[in-house]
């Protein structure tokens, strides 16, 4: 226990996004926006875009088994996250525009505003604060420091 407090208050002292979080009443345990991830937690999104035009959501991008390939989107592994962020907004292009090609009267939106959804998918990727997944630093939780 006395082990597990030191390793809170040192994080606390070289992160400090975790220590306004534990001040303001949180708790440093919590994953707060990818700030703290338990490391029995077996994923991490870092996909930044929300958009979900016809309920369409761009697909996951997680964390593959292969060092070599480390990102992984519905499947298909990359070796960098700028390749796994246009697979997934290209992914969600085409689930999104086969529904607008599928039920033209049914559905209130056109391809084209699909093609204007994964642009600010591949905008949202650009500008992401988080395009690494956290490393280890001790062996109860991965420490993310943003600042």
């Amino acid at each position: 226990m006395h082990a597990q407090r030191g390793a809170t208050y040192l994080l606390l002292a070289t992160c400090p996004t975790a220590a306004r979080l534990v001040s303001a009443g949180g708790d440093p345990t919590l994953d707060m926006e990818g700030l703290l991830l338990p490391r029995q937690s077996s994923s991490f999104n870092l996909q930044a875009f929300t958009g979900a035009l016809g309920g369409f959501s761009a697909p996951a991008i997680s964390q593959s088994p292969d060092p070599e390939r480390p990102f992984e989107v519905d499947g298909d592994t990359f070796t960098d996250y700028q390749s796994a962020v246009n697979r997934a907004c290209d992914n969600q292009k085409n689930e999104c525009a086969r529904a607008a090609n599928a039920n033209r009267d049914a559905v209130e939106f056109a391809v084209s505003d699909c093609d204007r959804q994964n642009n600010e998918c591949k905008d949202a990727g650009n500008g992401a604060a988080f395009t690494r997944f956290p490393t280890s630093s001790d062996a109860e939780f991965d420490f993310f420091c943003d600042e």
